[in-house]
């Protein structure tokens, strides 16, 4: 191949840049379900005429997605968008990315938020004091860029005090723990309930304030038989199916 034929066949930065921004946008619009589970999505001709794009600079995009796992593509059908369906099991040792790989899948967990709070409900579930403080983070996991979960964890303080800013560098309570100095935990309790979700719950689940979510209550002790974590999540229930493994 000459270097005239090469110049015309290679991809331009620009070129490049604009497949990966469509691949973005149909993130996006599945991710807060414009595009829901099972949706088809509209055909080449008319998502060429959306983006203003060539069909081979389209059905790059949709090739990216296809890999990622948000789309399936059904010859002679279209291309549609993935159920998402986990199967999250109850364990003693429950770790969520660990649990999710177990399915194949990848989950990214972000930090919303962090306070501080003085006794009260936290404080009883960690078997504290009524004077003594717990820190909370609000968390968001969230799969194939959808999220499926929202979690409220507590930490006796002044010993666990850092795991806000622990978390925020690793992505994972089980890294962050062990940064603190706790090996390991195992969960004691998980008690399994369902409601519907509040308007901002809704919001950060990109779901409708009318789905139910799940909600599992739970705590976890550390090899000393102290308590480390008191924590609930809740679950988009449309993704989400939870079992429970029976342990002698």
């Amino acid at each position: 191949m000459d270097e005239a034929t090469t110049l015309t066949t290679a991809a331009s930065p620009e070129a490049a840049a604009r497949w990966q921004q469509i691949a973005q946008q149909l993130r996006d619009d599945i991710a807060t379900g414009r595009l829901p589970p099972g949706a088809q999505l509209p055909n080449e001709t008319q998502l060429a005429e959306r983006f203003a794009v060539h069909r081979h600079t389209l059905r790059q995009a949709v090739r990216q997605l296809s890999q990622e796992g948000f789309v399936r593509v059904r010859q002679g059908r279209g291309t549609f968008v993935r159920e998402l369906v986990l199967d999250y099991a109850l364990q003693r040792r429950t770790r969520m990315t660990e649990n999710l790989a177990e399915a194949g899948e990848r989950a990214t967990r972000e930090l919303l938020s962090h306070e501080t709070v003085r006794g009260g409900e936290w404080a009883r579930l960690l078997g504290l004091r009524p004077q003594d403080s717990a820190l909370l983070l609000h968390t968001r996991a969230s799969v194939r860029g959808r999220p499926i979960g929202l979690a409220t964890t507590a930490y006796a303080c002044p010993a666990l005090a850092g795991m806000a800013e622990a978390f925020a560098a690793t992505g994972s309570v089980s890294q962050a723990l062990r940064s603190l100095g706790v090996a390991d935990y195992q969960r004691a309790r998980s008690t399994v309930s369902c409601r519907l979700p509040t308007r901002e719950e809704a919001d950060l689940l990109a779901r409708s304030a009318l789905e139910p979510v799940l909600v599992v209550q739970s705590f976890s002790y550390d090899g000393h038989g102290r308590r480390v974590e008191a924590g609930c999540t809740l679950f988009a229930a449309d993704a989400v199916q939870l079992s429970v493994e029976h342990t002698a």
